[in-house]
């Protein structure tokens, strides 16, 4: 049971890894075609992307800190 617990954790952390790359890189485009098309840069969806980044990085560290001080305690 186990296994296929880990199994779908890992299937869903690859699936949600390539759906936000998609979307940050999504964002990236329509800044750069708007600013060629408009000639202004839509800086509030250029800020959410930098935010989402952010946060996803963030908890990203934070868990693979957190984690890497637990296999620590289990090995003393």
């Amino acid at each position: 049971m186990k296994k296929t617990d880990e199994m779908e954790m890992a299937i869903n952390l690859k699936a949600s890894r390539y759906a936000f790359g998609f979307l940050e890189i999504a964002i990236m485009i329509y800044c750069i075609v708007q600013r060629i098309i408009t000639s202004e840069f839509p800086s509030p969806i250029f800020i959410f992307g930098i935010f989402g980044m952010l946060i996803f990085w963030g908890i990203k560290l934070y868990e693979t800190w957190r984690m890497a001080d637990v296999v620590e305690e289990d090995e003393e």
